[in-house]
Order: structure tokens, then sequence, then C-alpha cells
């Protein structure tokens, strides 16, 4: 019966036997060089190697070295293998990092002493493998410095922006964090030299419509551009589990930023899918209000309030529980919710507002479009849009107002959490209108770390959107990297509370 081996001891015999057959040295690396380049343990290669001692591959013994079979060696010893037989082997790892783009073409190397830690050899080591590859004309040495330089082009992995959006390159974008995300998301992008593409998906309509940059249909677009990896936002979506579906279709790997109910509920169920899926629902977790639950205990308040509008979401019931986790190792402690639950965000009050159609009532525009070139027209949406913004806000400070007053009578809660830094700058707002001495008000909490939060001087809970970010893209370009090996389908990062004297 045939000896079974298991899959990486097989793996390795497969790549020693691949630097056997590429090199024209007499003998093989040492045993630790070669765990190195296999990226496996000593005792993996040592098994290797005898199961190609057996195949008759390589001769020679522990402690001896070990020489390829049919190759004369100049010496019973191994010939000095430390100093020429690593050198070509680092020389060889450079030349493939050179060839593969690690370096970028124009631009010096690393300083030698750089690359000597790097790669884990000498100064005088590294010093003449850089001559060596100087001589094959693959890099150029101009002063103390050398570069690498070449004519070809490699191409740059195209990577799809999912998002919703009524044509094509119109994504929606309304909210600070969404306008953060795509920022950080474009530089990152950059700094992995990867090209972003935009596909709008208007999932209003009765049969779901995705518009591509170059108007062919989502399938072929995927196909004919290469796309690695697609990004999927589920902001504004009317079903964005539903999108979710049709993109699992094409089998390319998806980063998930979860802003919605809907695809919250997909990450249990798609599970199994974590190699090629996976989510980012920081901001829908429990995290949050965990951490400002301990920041809030840390700083000595023992009876805290939770005033959300929005509590209908399961973002709002998380960060509450999350509260409730902090306050479970305490038994002085407590949370207060007052909330609302008939909302989801803010967004359904302002389809409230919408829903009436009070502009062109309250409003005549008539005479600013006279005034204005045809091109400017447009920009009377955004007149309408701060009109219904205004009303929006004035109906979720009516459901505020009422959550506030049920926590004043409470006179010992020293500290108010709120759903969000819009909610808590709705609540300063009505304070400073009111003339209320910062000595009365109790410690005042938000989350998002908006700039009006910070004009406001409120303390508030930042989510890592720069780490989402990078994982969501080190997830396309490296499906398998370390973040993924946990088993859970979901990433979620810890943000950090910024602290203000308000």
């Amino acid at each position: 019966m045939k000896k079974r081996s298991a899959p990486v001891l097989s793996e390795t015999v497969r790549k020693i036997r691949g630097i056997i057959e590429s090199s024209t040295d007499e003998c093989l690396p040492p045993v630790r060089n070669l765990a190195g380049l296999c990226m496996v343990s000593p005792v993996t290669v040592i098994r290797a190697i005898a199961v190609l001692r057996e195949e008759g591959v390589i001769e020679g013994g522990w402690g001896k070295g070990y020489s390829i079979a049919g190759k004369k060696t100049s010496s019973p010893k191994v010939t000095n293998y430390q100093k020429t037989g690593k050198v070509k082997a680092i020389a060889r790892m450079l030349r493939n990092d050179i060839n593969e783009g690690k370096y970028p073409t124009h631009q010096p190397l690393p300083s030698i002493k750089q690359l000597s830690a790097y790669y884990n050899v000498s100064y005088p080591s590294i010093k003449k493998i850089l001559d060596m590859l100087c001589k094959e004309n693959i890099i150029k040495r101009n002063g103390v410095r050398y570069h690498f330089f070449t004519s070809r082009i490699k191409p740059r992995p195209r990577i799809a922006i999912v998002a919703f959006g009524t044509g094509r390159n119109s994504v929606k974008i309304e909210t600070e964090r969404e306008r953060n995300f795509y920022r950080l998301l474009s530089t990152a992008a950059m700094n992995h030299n990867v090209r972003l593409e935009t596909v709008c998906c208007d999932d209003s309509l009765v049969e779901p419509q995705f518009y591509t940059p170059d108007d062919t249909p989502l399938e072929h677009f995927l196909r004919s551009k290469d796309i690695c990896g697609i990004i999927l936002s589920s902001y504004h979506m009317k079903d964005s589990a539903e999108c979710l579906r049709k993109l699992l279709q094409y089998n390319i790997p998806i980063s998930a930023w979860v802003e919605d109910h809907r695809i919250q509920k997909m990450i249990d169920r798609y599970s199994g899918n974590r190699k090629k899926l996976s989510f980012f629902d920081s901001s829908y977790s429990i995290l949050p209000g965990l951490e400002v639950g301990r920041y809030l205990i840390g700083k000595g308040h023992k009876k805290i309030a939770y005033i959300s509008p929005y509590h209908e979401s399961p973002w709002s019931q998380n960060r509450l529980s999350g509260l409730k986790k902090a306050a479970n190792s305490y038994p002085d402690v407590q949370i207060f919710p007052f909330v609302c639950n008939q909302f989801l965000n803010d967004y359904y009050f302002l389809m409230k507002v919408q829903e009436e159609s009070s502009f062109d009532r309250n409003c005549s525009t008539r005479r600013i479009v006279k005034n204005l070139h045809p091109f400017l027209k447009n920009g009377i949406s955004s007149i309408r849009f701060e009109h219904d913004t205004l009303l929006r806000d004035s109906l979720i400070f009516t459901e505020c107002e009422r959550l506030m007053k049920q926590a004043l009578e409470n006179s010992s809660i020293t500290a108010w959490v709120c759903a969000n830094d819009h909610v808590a700058v709705l609540i300063t707002d009505y304070w400073n209108h009111c003339s209320v001495p910062l000595a009365q008000r109790p410690a005042l909490m938000g989350f998002d770390n908006s700039f009006k939060s910070f004009e406001r001087n409120i303390s508030s809970y930042e989510f890592n959107a720069f780490g989402e970010v990078q994982l969501m893209l080190n997830h396309l370009l490296y499906p398998n990297s370390s973040h993924l090996l946990n088993n859970k389908p979901a990433v979620r990062l810890s943000g950090r509370i910024v602290e203000r004297a308000g």
C-alpha cells in the first residue's frame, strides 16, 4: 500500500525538487535556508529531504551536507556553501522580488544596510549580490545607490467598487462617514498600486440595474477587465443582501462594508465562504458600545444614559448591548436606555419630510433660477436637500427632547451616550441655545468623531476606518491572508476614544 504524505510535505518536496532542477550548484542549501525559501519548518524540510534521498535525487546525510545526485562534488565536504550557496539563493530571491515589481521602477533600491537586514545576509554578501545583478544588467549603480530600470509595464490589479447610484459614475454619497471612507479607500488603493473601477447599482428599480464604467453588462465587465475583487458598499441600497447574492455568482473575492441591516443578517449564513467573502461590520457590532462603556466607567461614571431615536436598528441595539456588557463586571454601574423603537436611522425621518413635499410650497426658486447660468441650475437640488434636512433634524430632535426629559428625571445620571454624533450635536446645540451652564450638563458622548463633534467639542468614538480599508484591500489582493484564518466571517476592529473638554 502506497504511503500517504501530508499536503505540506508533498508541497515542500515539490519546491525542493524545483530548486534542484534550476540550480547549477553541486550542493543543496542548508536546511534552515531551505526552510525559509519553502516557508515551512526545518523538520518538514528534513522529512522532504528524506523522501528525495529515498528516490535517489540527492545524496549525503545529516551534518555532512546534501549534494545533488549525478553532480560531481569538488570536495567530500560541503565546499563553503555557507558563503557561495547562500549568496546565490539570496541573489535569486532579490532578482525575483525585482522582476515581480516589489521595488518601484526608476527609483533607488533600499540602502545596502536595509537590504542586508531584510534578506538576513552580511553587508559584504549583499554588496556582492548587487554587483552581480549589475553585471546581469538587471540593476544599475548610480553613486552609492542602486536602481532598477525597465521598460516593462506591470499591469495594475483592478478592484470594483459596487455602490448605490442611479447612473454611470454617480455613486450616492451623503454622509461624512461615506466621504471619509472613499477618501481613505482612494489613498490606500494608490499605495497598493491598485486601480479602482466604480460600478453603480440602482436597486430602487423594479429590476436592479448595474451601471459599469464602459456601459457593458456586469458579467462582461468583471471578466474582461480582470477584476480581482469587489468592495460592496451597502449604504443607501434598498436590498444590499440581494445585491451581494448577485455578486457571489461570479466567484470573485468580496469585501462587504456593512452599513445596512439586511446584509448584516447574511454574515452567519455565508460564513462558509470566508475565503471569498469577508464582512466588515465594526459599526454594527457591540464593540463600539463596549469600548465607550469601559472608558466612561474608567472615568468614574456609574449611572449612564443611552439616548437613541433610532433604536429599531441593529447597530443602535448593539451599542446599547455593548454598554451593558461593559457594566456587567461592576455591580454598582447601571445603564439606563432612553430610546425610540420606531426608526432605523435618520433617513426614515427624511422620508417623512419628503412624503409631504413641502419644499415647493415653502420656497420659490424661480428668481434664483433666472439669475443662474444653465449649467448651475442643478445646484437648486442642494437647496431642496438643505430644506429637507432641517425639517428632518427638527423631527429627530422632537424625539430626542422627549428622551432627554426622561433622562433628566434621574439626577444620579452623570453621562449620556448618544447613538451617534448627530444626536449629540443636536442636544449640544439645544443646550447652547438655552444657555445651559456646562457645570449643569451631563458628560456627553457620541459615535463617528465627525467634524461637527469637533466643532462643538464633543467627545466621540472614532471607528478604525483606515484599518478597515486596508484589510478590505488585503482580503481582495491576498484572499488567504492571516486575518481570515480565525474562521470568523466578520472582521471587527477596535476604534479609539477621542476625548474632548466638552
